[in-house]
């Protein structure tokens, strides 16, 4: 009888290990049987999609809500395992979330009970969300170095080459310098996003004052607001906040400051911050034109851009890269001043 005990505290003990090492891996366990499809699973499965675990009983559960372009192909590498074809299943997809969300997960299993027609299929299920995030960011910028700016080089060369064919340098001629130079321009310019998205990569979190953050910013931007008869109002200057961020927390204060001075047209910057649930928000607001709404949902996608002529349209896509690197975000919002106001989510330093 205490033998009986010990071994069962034993198992108990390793149970209990198993479980906090599926929890440190993002992962969970589970069993299907066939032909019947009933379905038996660690919790964390369910609770890593944000459902409770009643919620699935037999596998098409799980299936029906793998993202469509996902679907056929984690079901056949199910069925090219039970047929034999390949040893064991193993396969990434996309699978909905309780809201809406789709989430990264890797699943791994095999039969590891057979008899006639009854099989048990036994695997693991990976959360590999960040990975694919991480995979993903490395993609875009490999994209950029690869496509787009060899797209810009390929653009300042056809002029050049344009040139080239024009000794005598026509009046004309002059058009084609002034776009040469321009696309130059643009690709130093992305160049430098790329590097501080990459430098940014790299860098550890750690705590920062904020108002260093900010006064190494609006020193870097005073020329320009001199040469645009500007000013900058940096409101209870007396206060002193601290957040989890990285050297580079600057370039995003920066950026937002620069395009409020080139491309407001109003006449003051105001910055503030506040401290709300737990989280630092810095705001950086100007009295110009404004963003309309419409826009204001796609201001920060990749590619976009309220003016051609202004750039690229990938500097608020990168900027809010680099806030999320932090653990932050950026939204804009309509300014009490009359124009735009972006408010920058840093998590609190501690």
């Amino acid at each position: 009888m205490k033998e009986r005990e010990e071994l069962e505290e034993e198992l108990q003990i390793y149970k209990e290990r198993l479980e906090d090492a599926m929890e440190t891996g993002n992962l969970a366990w589970w069993e299907m049987e066939l032909p019947s499809g009933e379905i038996q699973f660690n919790d964390r499965k369910a609770e890593m999609l944000g459902y409770p675990p009643e919620k699935f009983e037999h596998y098409t559960d799980f299936t029906d809500i793998i993202h469509p372009e996902d679907h056929d192909r984690a079901m056949k590498a199910m069925k090219d395992h039970l047929e034999g074809k390949e040893k064991r299943y193993e396969v990434e997809y996309r699978i909905e979330k309780d809201n809406g969300e789709y989430k990264w997960f890797r699943d791994v299993g095999s039969i590891t009970e057979e008899e006639g027609e009854y099989k048990k299929v036994t695997g693991i299920v990976i959360d590999i969300d960040e990975r694919k995030r991480i995979q993903e960011h490395e993609k875009f910028l490999h994209s950029l170095l690869r496509h787009d700016l060899r797209n810009k080089i390929q653009l300042i060369q056809g002029y050049l080459d344009l040139l080239d064919m024009n000794y005598e340098l026509p009046e004309e001629a002059g058009g084609y310098v002034k776009k040469a130079k321009k696309g130059v321009k643009t690709s130093v310019d992305l160049i430098e996003k790329v590097r501080t998205l990459i430098r940014a990569s790299d860098e550890k979190r750690k705590k920062v004052r904020l108002e260093t953050s900010i006064r190494d910013a609006v020193e870097a931007n005073e020329d320009r607001m001199e040469e645009n008869d500007m000013e900058i109002e940096i409101k209870d200057q007396d206060k002193s906040f601290y957040v989890r961020a990285g050297p580079l927390l600057k370039e995003v204060f920066s950026n937002l400051i620069e395009n409020a001075i080139k491309y407001s047209g109003g006449d003051e910057i105001r910055v503030s911050r506040k401290e709300v649930d737990g989280k630092i928000i810095c705001s950086i607001e100007d009295d110009g034109e404004g963003i309309p709404d419409e826009k204001k949902e796609k201001i920060f996608n990749r590619g976009f851009t309220t003016n051609e002529e202004r750039g690229t349209g990938l500097g608020l896509y990168l900027l809010r890269d680099l806030v999320e690197t932090y653990g932050g975000g950026v939204e804009v919002e309509g300014s009490e001043l009359g124009g735009a106001r972006f408010d920058v989510y840093l998590e609190k330093g501690d």
